[in-house]
């Protein structure tokens, strides 16, 4: 494995890599999936576990993404040629029963006579056992191609694909074939049938009148783990010089797992596949109960742009609040804390599964600010981390524009512009991140409409019954959570089910909202105005004060707020002030901080002039600054922190209750430029 920096999903792959150790049995592998939506580097990291893995590993992949749907069958082929290639200072390995099975499924036989289908069929097994391809298996492979298309065991669009792997594979082919042919005959389709009578029946599932599809292939499935099983061994031991990082004593000897990966299985095809890979693992160790080495060494590492039901029974879905969750399920892990362990040995009570959802991490603010060629805490690197949020299709973006910007602190205007004159780029955002790929009928200015419900931090729990009239929106943020858009806060002093939609996402549906034109649809006012006068809306205090600030009405925000100062625990207090801090503005871009601050301030001296209590007075200050500085798109600057510590600060001195400590850490963080 190469050396030099190494992504959490690589270092991931290095803890998972180990099968077992010596004396040890076989242990099951999990199916990896790593998360995250359009965009987020998925295809980078697998990429990356790829180039880690080098000469050392066994491994090979498949890319669900490019092309039209690939069969189970499709893909097996596929990855058994890449695996039984030559790998570095290892015998090379030999799919033979997978190759056999293939060879059975597609042979053109008659039906009619049994001696004469057996011995058609093992006269086209041995023509393929010389090492030497001659004209006359041209021939023969042009026939199994178009019986494999005719029968619709390989897709038409994966006949080249097939043509072009299968010689590969039955050179691999030795006349000694009574192990692979017995193994084949175990299967329970089989019933006991002589090794060739058992491919005569695989043939009849695959042809006859009774055929069945998922019989075939499961019996390819199973031949392509057979193989596994059987050449694992002698290809999993570390090499003594080989780039091994596993994170094991190098006293302890250890083989390592082979590994599959598969990219966008959540495009046509791949949740079939792992679907039919689990199906034949539990079937198999059903089968061979006190088999140690029932378990193949197969770590399947693939990715999915999308969350799937089949994860759910035993995984919470990112976008479910901890609270109130069954306790035979569990959060999702995050990328750097997964382990095998952590898979492995669940807690008690909780549902095993054979998939293990992993969430990629977003890019760190150091590798933003290698990518934009500057300083982590320049306001530029800083803009581009808070309005992306770390995903790296959107830094890649900007990178060109922010590289060649004198980006200052106050700045509101940025990211609103485009220097190749467009109107807004927005909209051209949203629309390159494939939103409505999977919605029919339902278009960008749709989830432009539907930007309030989709970045409300609560957004419309999974099982409301909200009284919104509003087209399209249940569909919209259910496909805003199934795209992996939406991650559940599970924060204390929050609403229970508080979730956000990612801030690049979010932005742009704001932003494009804000500044619609007349006549181009509902209008920013309009519609939040919408969600504030819900019913389900109009019963949460906190729900209420954050639609009121979106709106700009911040004298009912600053009143609120001043009622509850003293009323709930700080910490309460301040957590609740955040969520209501991150409602989206419609403010002009173009306009100073400075200016949008002072009229801020002045809007509430002038709508309650007074009876003025010094905790209003800077609430109001507070919520001023906070709702400046929490927008994504806008360049905070120290005199905003300055403000919002100050405001916590004196705050804290008026207080009447004996936790300040809350108030006294919000400061801090002000200070540092991380509040709201």
């Amino acid at each position: 494995m190469s050396v030099g920096r190494h992504s959490p999903a690589v270092l991931l792959a290095r803890r998972m890599l180990i099968n077992r150790e010596t004396g040890a049995p076989s242990r099951p592998q999990p199916v990896t999936v790593l998360l995250g939506p359009v965009g987020s580097g998925k295809t980078t990291a697998l990429e990356a576990i790829r180039r880690d893995l080098g000469w050392g590993v066994v491994h090979a992949g498949f890319d669900f993404g490019h092309g039209d749907r690939a069969s189970t069958i499709d893909v097996l082929t596929k990855l058994a040629y890449s695996l039984s290639s030559k790998w570095r200072n290892r015998p090379k390995p030999q799919f033979v029963r997978f190759t056999i099975a293939l060879i059975a499924v597609q042979a053109e036989l008659s039906g009619r006579n049994r001696d004469e289908d057996l011995s058609q069929l093992k006269a086209l097994i041995n023509s393929f056992h010389g090492i030497r391809w001659t004209p006359s298996m041209d021939a023969l492979l042009d026939t199994l191609t178009e019986t494999a298309k005719a029968t619709g065991l390989v897709e038409p669009s994966y006949a080249a694909v097939f043509r072009q792997t299968f010689p590969h594979l039955v050179r691999n082919i030795r006349p000694r074939l009574g192990k692979a042919l017995r193994s084949l005959a175990d299967f329970p389709n089989a019933e006991g049938r002589t090794p060739f009578d058992a491919l005569l029946e695989l043939n009849r599932l695959a042809h006859g009148s009774a055929r069945d599809a998922k019989a075939v292939t499961e019996w390819l499935m199973a031949a392509f783990l057979g193989d596994v099983r059987e050449n694992h061994p002698r290809l999993a031991k570390p090499e003594e010089k080989s780039p091994c990082a596993c994170d094991i004593s190098p006293r302890r000897r250890h083989w390592h797992n082979w590994v599959i990966a598969l990219d966008d299985v959540d495009h046509a095809g791949g949740t079939e596949f792992l679907a039919d890979l689990i199906a034949a693992r539990e079937r198999f160790a059903v089968q061979h109960p006190n088999d140690r080495e029932a378990h193949d060494a197969l770590l399947i590492v693939a990715t999915s742009g999308r969350w799937h039901d089949a994860w759910g029974t035993a995984w919470l879905a990112p976008w479910k609040p901890a609270a109130g969750a069954p306790r035979t399920v569990r959060p999702v892990a995050d990328c750097e804390e997964a382990s095998y362990d952590d898979w492995a040995n669940p807690r008690p009570g909780v549902l095993e599964s054979p998939y293990y959802p992993v969430r990629l991490a977003p890019q760190p603010i150091g590798l933003i600010a290698r990518v934009l060629d500057s300083g982590a805490r320049t306001p530029k690197v800083g803009l581009a981390h808070r309005a992306t949020g770390g995903l790296p299709s959107a830094i890649e973006q900007l990178a060109a524009q922010l590289r060649a910007s004198d980006v200052r602190e106050g700045d509101r205007d940025v990211l609103t512009t485009d220097p190749r004159g467009e109107q807004d780029p927005c909209y051209r955002r949203l629309t390159e991140l494939g939103l409505t790929e999977h919605l029919d009928d339902v278009h960008i200015d749709d989830f432009v409409t539907a930007a309030p419900f989709a970045t409300a931090p609560w957004l419309i729990p999974d099982a409301a019954q909200s009284r919104i009239d509003q087209p399209h929106v249940g569909r919209i943020l259910t496909e805003l959570r199934t795209a992996l858009w939406v991650t559940a806060k599970n924060s204390a002093g929050t609403t229970d089910d508080q979730a956000a939609l990612h801030p690049w996402i979010a932005a742009n549906l704001v932003s494009a909202l804000a500044r619609r034109g007349d006549g181009d649809g509902p209008s920013y006012t309009g519609q939040f105005k919408a969600l504030r006068d819900d019913p389900d809306t109009a019963q949460d205090p906190v729900r209420l004060a954050y639609c009121n600030l979106a709106l700009g009405d911040i004298s009912e925000v600053v009143t609120f707020f001043e009622r509850e100062f003293n009323r709930i625990p700080h910490a309460e207090w301040v957590a609740k002030l955040e969520l209501v801090l991150n409602a989206p503005d419609d403010l002009p871009p173009e306009r100073p901080h400075a200016e949008l601050y002072d009229e801020l301030v002045n809007l509430d001296a002038e709508g309650h002039p007074t009876g003025r209590s010094e905790i209003r007075n800077n609430v109001a200050r507070l919520i001023a600054a906070g709702r400046l500085a929490a927008n994504p798109f806008a360049v905070p600057g120290q005199d905003q922190h300055q403000v919002i510590a100050n405001a916590f600060a004196a705050l804290a001195t008026t207080s009447h209750r004996p936790d300040v400590g809350a108030l006294v850490s919000a400061k801090d963080l002000a200070r540092r430029g991380e509040f709201p």
